[in-house]
């Protein structure tokens, strides 16, 4: 903030004492900027619209009852199109018309990071092509969540323009109107405008000569929009919990799957390795009885055909057992073939 007060007094040929102060109070934290009530001189303004875009060290500023000039307010809205720190603005008291409801409209469509803006006891309502300008703004606008109007000299088309601007809005959630002069038919076009609004929970239209029934219905339309919305939070909720407890099963879905992949990857070894022992125990039994029918066919030749003597066939089978180790069932029968 420090860095920004040295730019407020290098910029300015003759700086305003009270804005020196009140930099120099929010110190090196972002914070408030309250300039309520300094009047602000159009140098100060020029200044400061050149210090806040981007990310000025103020997330609130407050302006209001400045005594703005129409050039001055120009130049401090400019300013804050590009800036993305400033959360909520106050400009209530300053008279703003034709040209500030022009800039304000720019600064709808441009910036990103304002959540509130208070525009009470201003004359944005009295010409109808700045607050037409206005209005479109605030259709393009999906970030502000909270408008303030009260004593805006708003007539009943100027509602309808609001009433336009609504059916394009997805954001504003709070829009006070309280003491304009909205009567019958902008009551009417407001209430219209709620069959495609979802998402604005509060209306103000009290001292605006509404109808009592369309206040009512209103009203109405507030409260259903609040369930709509306690409703729709309560269904992400669940349906937050409901993905996470998916993603846990697949999860561990997915672990049970690899380490049964594992597992059959063993099992395979397992079969492998006893399938080659096997291999090499047959082969070792068909040498051994391939030795032995060698010997027999010997044993034969020799006595010319005579039964060969038991204690010679049982020796040749001492001889090839030794030779083989435990060569399984089979090959443990062949003595008794031999007898």
């Amino acid at each position: 903030m420090e860095e920004f007060r040295r730019g407020y007094a290098r910029l300015c040929a003759a700086p305003q004492e009270p804005v020196l102060r009140r930099l120099r109070e929010l110190g090196g934290a972002r914070g408030r900027l309250d300039l309520a009530a300094q009047g602000l001189s159009l140098e100060t303004c020029g200044a400061l619209a050149r210090l806040l875009p981007g990310a000025a060290p103020v997330t609130e500023l407050a302006l209001g009852d400045c005594g703005l000039s129409e050039e001055g307010a120009k130049l401090l809205l400019h300013g804050l199109c590009s800036n993305t720190t400033v959360k909520a603005l106050d400009l209530k008291g300053n008279n703003l018309r034709t040209v500030g409801a022009e800039a304000l409209g720019k600064l709808l469509r441009q910036n990103k990071s304002i959540r509130s803006l208070i525009l009470e006891w201003n004359s944005l309502g009295v010409w109808e092509e700045g607050f037409s300008f206005f209005c479109q703004g605030l259709g393009a606008n999906n970030s502000l969540q909270r408008l303030d109007l009260r004593n805006n000299q708003i007539n009943h088309q100027g509602a309808g323009e609001l009433a336009m601007a609504l059916k394009h809005n997805s954001s504003l959630q709070e829009l006070d109107l309280r003491w304009n002069n909205i009567g019958l038919l902008g009551g009417r076009a407001l209430l219209n405008c709620l069959h495609s609004n979802k998402t604005l929970k509060r209306l103000e239209l009290a001292g605006n000569n509404v109808p009592s029934d369309i206040l009512k219905a209103v009203e109405q339309a507030m409260d259903h929009n609040q369930e709509r919305e306690t409703i729709l939070s309560e269904t992400q909720n669940r349906t937050h919990i409901l993905s996470k407890e998916v993603l846990s099963l697949k999860d561990e879905k997915t672990r049970q799957f690899l380490d049964l992949m594992d597992t059959i990857d063993k099992q395979r070894e397992e079969i492998a390795r006893s399938g080659r022992m096997s291999a090499t125990q047959v082969s070792q039994l068909q040498e051994a009885l391939d030795e032995q029918h060698s010997i027999m066919n010997s044993l034969k030749a020799k006595y010319g055909g005579e039964k060969p003597c038991p204690v010679l066939a049982r020796a040749v089978w001492a001889v090839l057992s030794r030779a083989v180790g435990n060569g399984g069932d089979l090959v443990e029968q062949l003595p008794y073939c031999l007898t």
